[in-house]
Protein backbone atom coordinates (compact mmCIF):
# COMPACT_ATOMS: atom_id res chain seq x y z
CA UNK A 1 0.00 0.00 0.00
CA UNK A 2 2.98 2.45 0.86
CA UNK A 3 4.16 2.00 -2.53
CA UNK A 4 0.81 2.59 -4.23
CA UNK A 5 0.46 5.82 -2.09
CA UNK A 6 4.13 6.72 -3.07
CA UNK A 7 3.35 6.50 -6.98
CA UNK A 8 -0.13 8.01 -6.80
CA UNK A 9 1.43 10.72 -5.27
CA UNK A 10 4.13 11.29 -7.66
CA UNK A 11 1.54 11.28 -10.49
CA UNK A 12 -0.33 13.95 -9.10
CA UNK A 13 3.31 15.85 -8.58
CA UNK A 14 4.03 15.60 -12.06
CA UNK A 15 1.00 16.32 -13.62
CA UNK A 16 0.34 19.48 -11.15
CA UNK A 17 3.44 20.62 -10.96
CA UNK A 18 3.30 22.48 -14.27
CA UNK A 19 0.30 24.19 -13.99
CA UNK A 20 1.70 25.28 -10.26
CA UNK A 21 5.38 27.04 -11.83
CA UNK A 22 2.92 28.30 -14.50
CA UNK A 23 1.16 29.97 -12.14
CA UNK A 24 3.81 31.04 -10.03
CA UNK A 25 5.85 33.03 -12.40
CA UNK A 26 2.84 34.90 -13.17
CA UNK A 27 2.53 38.43 -11.41
CA UNK A 28 -0.27 38.56 -9.07
CA UNK A 29 -3.03 41.06 -9.20
CA UNK A 30 -2.65 42.20 -5.52
CA UNK A 31 -6.30 43.11 -4.08
CA UNK A 32 -7.18 45.03 -1.16
CA UNK A 33 -9.03 43.44 1.64
CA UNK A 34 -10.73 45.09 4.10
CA UNK A 35 -11.52 42.86 7.29
CA UNK A 36 -15.10 43.48 9.25
CA UNK A 37 -15.04 41.65 12.88
CA UNK A 38 -17.87 40.23 14.67
CA UNK A 39 -19.56 41.78 17.90
CA UNK A 40 -17.33 41.70 21.08
CA UNK A 41 -14.14 42.03 18.81
CA UNK A 42 -11.65 44.40 17.06
CA UNK A 43 -9.55 44.07 14.57
CA UNK A 44 -7.10 42.48 16.29
CA UNK A 45 -9.07 39.36 15.71
CA UNK A 46 -7.49 38.95 12.17
CA UNK A 47 -3.64 39.77 13.24
CA UNK A 48 -2.91 35.77 12.00
CA UNK A 49 -5.41 36.43 8.53
CA UNK A 50 -3.42 39.92 8.24
CA UNK A 51 0.12 38.55 8.01
CA UNK A 52 -0.58 35.37 5.70
CA UNK A 53 -2.66 38.29 2.96
CA UNK A 54 0.29 40.41 3.62
CA UNK A 55 2.82 37.95 2.82
CA UNK A 56 1.25 37.25 -0.11
CA UNK A 57 1.07 40.62 -1.68
CA UNK A 58 -2.12 41.53 -0.60
CA UNK A 59 -2.87 44.88 0.60
CA UNK A 60 -4.53 44.52 4.04
CA UNK A 61 -6.53 46.93 6.26
CA UNK A 62 -8.62 45.77 9.19
CA UNK A 63 -10.92 47.79 11.05
CA UNK A 64 -12.24 48.69 14.63
CA UNK A 65 -16.02 49.39 14.13
CA UNK A 66 -18.00 51.59 16.67
CA UNK A 67 -17.23 50.74 20.53
CA UNK A 68 -14.88 47.77 19.98
CA UNK A 69 -11.00 47.18 19.47
CA UNK A 70 -9.26 50.38 19.89
CA UNK A 71 -12.24 52.45 18.82
CA UNK A 72 -12.55 55.66 21.41
CA UNK A 73 -16.52 55.26 20.98
CA UNK A 74 -18.14 53.69 24.35
CA UNK A 75 -20.59 51.42 24.18
CA UNK A 76 -23.63 54.20 25.14
CA UNK A 77 -22.76 56.29 22.14
CA UNK A 78 -23.72 53.57 19.98
CA UNK A 79 -27.22 54.56 19.33
CA UNK A 80 -27.95 53.64 16.17
CA UNK A 81 -26.76 50.81 13.98
CA UNK A 82 -25.10 53.66 11.90
CA UNK A 83 -22.82 54.56 14.43
CA UNK A 84 -21.32 50.90 14.73
CA UNK A 85 -20.71 51.24 11.46
CA UNK A 86 -18.93 54.37 10.88
CA UNK A 87 -15.55 53.30 10.56
CA UNK A 88 -16.18 51.11 7.51
CA UNK A 89 -18.25 54.16 5.86
CA UNK A 90 -15.75 56.62 6.46
CA UNK A 91 -13.06 54.34 5.00
CA UNK A 92 -14.87 53.84 1.81
CA UNK A 93 -15.92 57.35 1.53
CA UNK A 94 -12.22 57.97 1.72
CA UNK A 95 -11.25 55.15 -0.93
CA UNK A 96 -10.33 57.29 -4.35
CA UNK A 97 -13.41 56.13 -7.19
CA UNK A 98 -10.75 53.91 -9.02
CA UNK A 99 -9.97 51.52 -6.07
CA UNK A 100 -11.68 48.50 -5.49
CA UNK A 101 -11.71 46.44 -2.60
CA UNK A 102 -13.03 43.20 -0.99
CA UNK A 103 -15.25 43.55 1.81
CA UNK A 104 -14.71 40.50 4.29
CA UNK A 105 -17.33 40.47 7.55
CA UNK A 106 -17.63 38.39 10.12
CA UNK A 107 -20.48 37.30 11.81
CA UNK A 108 -22.47 40.75 12.60
CA UNK A 109 -19.80 42.37 10.48
CA UNK A 110 -21.73 40.51 7.19
CA UNK A 111 -24.47 43.13 8.17
CA UNK A 112 -21.70 46.21 7.92
CA UNK A 113 -20.04 45.05 4.51
CA UNK A 114 -23.72 44.70 3.36
CA UNK A 115 -24.46 48.05 3.47
CA UNK A 116 -21.15 49.25 2.71
CA UNK A 117 -22.00 47.20 -0.38
CA UNK A 118 -25.31 49.50 -1.17
CA UNK A 119 -23.74 52.61 -0.44
CA UNK A 120 -20.72 51.91 -2.24
CA UNK A 121 -21.42 49.21 -4.95
CA UNK A 122 -18.85 50.78 -7.74
CA UNK A 123 -15.68 50.62 -5.15
CA UNK A 124 -16.57 47.13 -3.88
CA UNK A 125 -14.96 44.31 -6.19
CA UNK A 126 -16.32 41.61 -4.27
CA UNK A 127 -17.42 40.36 -0.67
CA UNK A 128 -16.78 37.69 1.82
CA UNK A 129 -19.29 36.39 4.40
CA UNK A 130 -17.22 34.15 6.87
CA UNK A 131 -20.73 32.51 9.22
CA UNK A 132 -22.18 36.25 8.32
CA UNK A 133 -25.13 37.55 8.72
CA UNK A 134 -26.43 38.53 5.20
CA UNK A 135 -29.85 40.25 5.08
CA UNK A 136 -32.02 39.82 1.77
CA UNK A 137 -34.94 41.74 0.46
CA UNK A 138 -37.41 40.11 3.53
CA UNK A 139 -34.62 40.13 5.85
CA UNK A 140 -33.20 42.69 7.69
CA UNK A 141 -31.29 43.05 11.16
CA UNK A 142 -34.35 43.23 13.41
CA UNK A 143 -36.00 40.53 11.76
CA UNK A 144 -32.92 38.17 12.14
CA UNK A 145 -32.41 39.41 15.99
CA UNK A 146 -36.36 38.38 16.45
CA UNK A 147 -36.72 35.61 14.93
CA UNK A 148 -33.66 33.65 16.26
CA UNK A 149 -33.46 32.94 20.03
CA UNK A 150 -29.82 32.81 19.84
CA UNK A 151 -27.24 33.32 17.25
CA UNK A 152 -23.54 33.89 17.81
CA UNK A 153 -22.45 37.93 17.13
Amino acid sequence: MEKSNCLTSLVVLIIVLPYVNATLSRPKAAKHFVLVHKACHGAWSWYKIIALMKSSGHNVTALDLGASGINSKQAAEITHFSDFLSPLIEFMTSLPAHKNVVLVGHSIGGLAISKAMELFPEKISGAVFVAGLMPGPNINASTVYIEVPYFDI
